[in-house]
C-alpha cells in the first residue's frame, strides 16, 4: 500500500500529460500482474470514431485485436470476460465528462473484487488530475484549450500517420464590437466555440488562440476528409442567427502536419492558407498544399535549427 501511495503522489506532481499517462498505465499494469495492458484512445475514424491503440505494455508486446468503441463507456465503467484461457477486463478513462478510451488488462487469473476496486479508484486520480491539468489550459471565456493546452496536443497528433492543423478567423470580428459592443462579441466568441466543438469536437481538439482566432488539430484525417468537415463546420456558421448580432460567417485555413514539425511551422502554413481565404472574398475553406499545387502560394524550405514559438 505504501508503494502505490509513493507512486499516486509521483503522478499528481506530473505535469506534461504523456508523462503522466505513461507512469499512471505502468502502476496499473504491475499493480495487478497484468500479462499485458493495452491503453485505448477513442479517435475519429472516416464517418465514425474508433478505437486506436495509445499504448501497448510490455513493450513489444503483441498488441492484441482491433476494438470497436463500447457503448457502456461511463465513468467507473468495468467490463469482463474470458479470452485464450484468461480474463480480459476494460477499464473506462474520461477527458472531463466525455468519455476518451479504457485501459484494456489481461490476466491469466480473475481479479478479485478488491483489485478490481482498486484500479477502478486509480482511474478516477488519473482523471480528476488530468483534468486539473487541462483547467489552467483552457481559455476562461469559451472553455476551449488555449495555447499551453496546444503543445501536449500537438506533439501527440505530429506523430500519426494523417492529422491535419486547421486555423479559423471570424470575419470582420471587429465590426461586431464595434456595432454591438464587447459583450455581444463575448456571446459570438462562446457559441462560435460550441460550434466548433459541436461539428468537429469529436474528430480531434479544439484551441482558441485569442482574440477571434481558432485552431483544430483533426486526429487521423486525411485532407479530403478534413476539406468537407472544414466546410461542413463553415456552412453552419453561415447558417446559424447570433443574438442581437445575426449572421456570422468564418473563413478556415488548413494543412497536414508533417513528422518534422514545430507547431510555429504547421500553424504558419495554415495560417497563409487563411490569408488566401481572407485576401478572396472570406467565408471560406482553404488548404495550403492545394494552394500549393494551383501556384498560388510556394513551399517553404525549412532553413536551420526548429525554433517552437507556442
Amino acid at each position: 500500500m505504501t508503494e502505490i501511495l509513493d507512486t499516486v503522489a509521483d503522478l499528481t506532481y506530473l505535469r506534461d500529460k504523456r508523462e503522466l499517462e505513461a507512469m499512471f498505465a505502468e502502476l496499473i499494469y504491475e499493480l495487478v500482474g497484468a500479462s499485458r495492458l493495452v491503453l485505448w484512445r477513442i479517435a475519429w475514424g472516416g464517418e465514425s470514431r474508433v478505437m486506436q491503440r495509445h499504448l501497448v505494455l510490455p513493450e513489444g508486446a503483441e498488441p492484441g485485436e482491433d476494438r470497436a468503441v463500447l457503448p457502456g463507456l461511463k465513468h467507473g465503467a468495468c467490463l469482463e470476460g474470458e479470452v485464450n484461457g484468461g480474463f480480459r477486463y476494460d477499464f473506462a478513462i474520461h477527458d472531463g465528462n466525455r468519455p476518451a478510451g479504457m485501459i484494456e488488462l489481461l490476466r491469466p487469473e480473475r481479479l478479485t473484487r478488491a483489485e478490481t476496486l482498486t484500479v477502478s479508484r486509480l482511474i478516477r486520480v488519473y482523471n480528476n488530475h488530468a483534468g486539473l491539468l487541462d483547467y489552467g489550459s483552457r481559455d476562461e471565456l469559451t472553455g476551449l484549450l488555449n495555447r499551453r493546452g496546444f503543445n501536449s496536443y500537438f506533439h501527440q497528433a505530429v506523430q500519426e500517420k494523417q492529422a491535419v492543423i486547421a486555423v479559423a478567423d471570424i470575419d470582420f470580428f471587429k465590426r461586431i464590437n464595434d456595432e454591438f459592443g464587447h459583450l455581444y462579441g463575448d456571446e459570438v466568441l462562446i457559441l462560435m466555440g460550441r460550434l466548433m466543438e459541436g461539428c468537429l469536437g469529436e474528430m480531434g481538439s479544439v484551441f482558441r488562440f485569442g482574440g477571434e482566432e481558432f485552431l483544430v488539430i483533426l486526429h487521423n484525417t486525411p485532407l479530403g476528409m478534413a476539406a468537407i468537415r472544414l466546410e461542413a463546420f463553415r456552412n453552419a456558421v453561415q447558417s446559424a442567427v447570433f443574438p442581437q448580432v445575426g449572421r456570422v460567417t468564418i473563413s478556415v485555413g488548413f494543412s497536414t502536419l508533417k513528422g518534422d514539425d514545430t507547431g510555429a511551422s504547421a500553424f504558419g502554413r495554415a495560417d497563409e492558407a487563411l490569408y488566401v481565404a481572407k485576401q478572396h472574398g472570406r467565408n471560406q475553406v482553404r488548404c495550403h498544399e492545394w494552394l500549393v499545387r494551383d501556384g498560388i502560394l510556394r513551399e517553404k524550405k525549412k532553413a536551420g535549427g526548429q525554433i517552437e514559438l507556442f
